[in-house]
């Protein structure tokens, strides 16, 4: 579902459980301004945000029926038409009833072609898959070299599940980077990738590469300061003392989501 679908429909729902934008946002931890600009359709939320908000709902976002229904609504959903003449075309090749030399011919080239592409196709794959195995294997012993090392580490409800780690309200020091009062964070322990929500990005060694939309740098809660910032077209390079906030209530400070460290860099998407 797209937007400007998508926010009328989490209008619709919030209505219709008789929530208001401030007791829907408490349940789902976000920002009455962001589920505002949602439901406004000015922005499209991530999958985490999206699936947090229809939870607290009670809303199955993966409605087979609707998914099927607004594919074929789409502008750019097309040639439905041509395809079915292709299938009927397809199904006749195998009658041989008419025309019976000339539709054999035509199978006998068309599953030659296709035995030479599966080999074709198993021999790149099989020599990309040994490639990608030894880069993952020194990937892994590059990392396995120096691990994750939290250190005053706090945390509400924290799970771990196929290398990602899972937690609400968590705070803590990682290699140089410190992380204060998240209200939720998924974290690959393997890459070091994380979703915080407000912003998405990765942990290096004193350093953050954080990615943020760039129409909604102007007037959104994220602030940011350094000892010294360059700005670019695309990026935002912050040195010494690089702090990233996301304001939740600007009467209480000790509310606020933070990420510090030495170097943190926006890439402006």
């Amino acid at each position: 579902m797209r937007q400007p679908d998508l926010g009328k429909k989490i209008a619709e729902l919030r209505k219709a459980k008789g929530l208001t934008q401030e007791e829907l946002v408490e349940k789902c931890n976000l920002n009455v301004r962001t589920l505002q600009r949602i439901e406004s359709g000015e922005v499209t939320p991530r999958s985490y945000t999206i699936k947090a908000i229809f939870t607290a709902l009670d809303y199955n976002v993966y409605d087979p029926s609707e998914i099927t229904i607004n594919k074929f609504r789409e502008p750019g959903f097309i040639g439905f038409s041509w395809l079915e003449q292709f299938y009927k075309y397809f199904i006749d090749l195998f009658n041989l009833n008419t025309h019976t030399m000339k539709k054999i011919s035509i199978l006998t080239i068309m599953l030659s072609v296709i035995v030479f592409v599966i080999f074709a196709v198993g021999t790149t794959l099989s020599a990309q898959n040994s490639d990608l195995q030894k880069q993952k294997n020194k990937k892994t012993e590059k990392i396995e070299d120096r691990e994750l090392a939290f250190t005053d580490f706090s945390c509400y409800g924290c799970t771990e599940k196929k290398g990602l780690m899972i937690g609400r309200d968590v705070s803590f020091k990682l290699n140089g980077v410190k992380v204060t009062g998240l209200r939720l964070i998924v974290i690959d322990k393997v890459t070091r990738e994380f979703d915080a929500l407000f912003v998405v990005g990765k942990f290096s060694e004193r350093m953050v590469e954080v990615e943020y939309p760039k129409d909604m740098l102007i007037d959104s809660t994220l602030n940011y300061s350094a000892d010294n910032i360059k700005k670019s077209d695309s990026k935002i390079f912050l040195k010494g003392k690089s702090k990233l906030t996301d304001i939740n209530d600007k009467d209480n400070p000790n509310d606020d989501e933070t990420i510090e460290a030495d170097e943190i860099t926006i890439t402006l998407k």
